[in-house]
């Protein structure tokens, strides 16, 4: 897998850690904390399963080469 592709995926992942980490308040009030944390779980986990895929493609096609 080439080095580039590794820095993207990586770049994800820190994108997700710091959407974890922002401030839970919304800007207009009418989400509540426990609902955007669900909200941004549910996120993290869809991109986390997004990038599973994405590992498995690519490895099926180094296997091909």
């Amino acid at each position: 897998m080439s080095a580039q592709k590794l820095l993207f995926i990586a770049l994800l992942f820190v994108m997700m850690a710091a959407g974890l980490s922002l401030p839970s308040q919304s800007p207009n009030g009418t989400n509540t904390s426990s609902e955007r944390r669900r909200l941004i779980k549910d996120f993290v986990a869809k991109v986390q399963e997004l990038i599973s895929i994405l590992m498995k493609q690519l490895q099926q096609l180094g296997a091909t080469k």
